[in-house]
C-alpha cells in the first residue's frame, strides 16, 4: 500500500515535470521566432525608409517584433505619409517582453511615447499595432484616448497570427469617435501561426492589396 502511494506520488512529479518542460519549450520557441522576426524585419525595413516632406496623411504604429512596423512602412511609402512610431518601456523582444505582452493583452492603458501629437496638419491617420489575444495592443488604445481626432479620418491596421474579436475593434472605434474622429475602416493581415507564417514579400504585397481595394 505504501509502495503504491509512493509510485503515484512519483508519477505525479514526472507528469508535472513534463508539463513544465513542455511549457518552457513552447515559450523558448515563441521567443526564438520573435527574435528571428525582429532581426529579419530590421534588415527589410532599411529598404522601406521614406522621407515625405509634405503630407496630409500620418501613419502611427506600435510594433514589437517588427511585423506591424513593416506594414506601417509599406503604408507610409504607398500613401506618401509621415511616420511616427509609438515607443513603450514594456513588451520588448525577449522572454520578459513576451510575458509582459501576455499580461498586457486586452488592456486599454499603457505608458507610451509620444503620448500626444499635434494632428492639425493631417486629414487621414493610420494607427497600427499587433493583435494580442484577439485585441489590438494597449499602446494604440492609449494613443487613441489621449489625442484629438476632430475632423480626421482614422484607419486601424493590424497584423496577427490568427484572429481578432470585433468587440475590441468596436471599442477602439468608440474612442476615436468620442475624440471627434471618423473611423473609416479596419484593415488587417493574418500572417498565420508562428511556425507557418507568410513570407515578407507576400506580407508586403498583401499590405499593398489592402490599400488598393
Amino acid at each position: 500500500m505504501v509502495k503504491r502511494k509512493i509510485n503515484k506520488k512519483k508519477m505525479l512529479w514526472i507528469v508535472l515535470g513534463l508539463c513544465i518542460v513542455t511549457i518552457a519549450g513552447f515559450a523558448i520557441t515563441i521567443v526564438s521566432i520573435d527574435s528571428y522576426q525582429y532581426r529579419r524585419n530590421q534588415k527589410v525595413m532599411k529598404g522601406l525608409l521614406t522621407d515625405n516632406v509634405s503630407s496630409r496623411t500620418l501613419v502611427v504604429f506600435f510594433s514589437r517584433s517588427g511585423n506591424t512596423e513593416l506594414m506601417a512602412r509599406k503604408i507610409t511609402a504607398l500613401k506618401q505619409a509621415h511616420l511616427i512610431p509609438i515607443q513603450s518601456k514594456r513588451n520588448n523582444i525577449g522572454v520578459k517582453g513576451w510575458i509582459e505582452a501576455l499580461m498586457d493583452a486586452r488592456k486599454a492603458e499603457a505608458e507610451i511615447s509620444p503620448a500626444k501629437i499635434d494632428l492639425s496638419e493631417y486629414d487621414t491617420i493610420y494607427i497600427g499595432s499587433p493583435i494580442w489575444l484577439y485585441s489590438p495592443a494597449p499602446q494604440v488604445f492609449e494613443f487613441a484616448r489621449r489625442n484629438d481626432f476632430m475632423g480626421k479620418k482614422v484607419v486601424l491596421f493590424n497584423s496577427m497570427n490568427s484572429k481578432f474579436e470585433q468587440k475590441y475593434i468596436d471599442d477602439f472605434k468608440s474612442i476615436i469617435e468620442q475624440n471627434g474622429g471618423t473611423f473609416e475602416k479596419h484593415i488587417y493581415i493574418v500572417r498565420g501561426r508562428m511556425t507557418q507564417q507568410m513570407d515578407v514579400d507576400s506580407f508586403l504585397k498583401e499590405t499593398e492589396k489592402l490599400l488598393t481595394n
